[in-house]
């Protein structure tokens, strides 16, 4: 294995982290409304912004950490 292909998993889990942070601390810092609804809440932009980056991050994570195999194409 070269060492570009051993250095990628170390790569993608702190890609992955950084994701997950970002994912978290989006949702933390969106903008509320008064009085927002729990249906508001949950259908905002930035809501379903950091939702996709928290499930792609932890995706990324597991496959970083081996726990869900490295797809293999070719």
């Amino acid at each position: 294995m070269n060492s570009a292909a051993a250095l990628f998993p170390k790569f993608l889990v702190l890609c992955s982290v950084i994701l997950i942070l970002t994912g978290v601390a989006q949702y933390f810092v969106r903008p509320k409304k008064p009085k927002e609804t729990l249906p508001e809440k949950l259908v905002n932009r930035a809501t379903i912004t950091a939702l996709v980056s928290i499930a792609i991050g932890v995706a990324g994570l597991l496959v970083g950490l081996g726990i869900i195999p490295m797809p293999r194409f070719g």
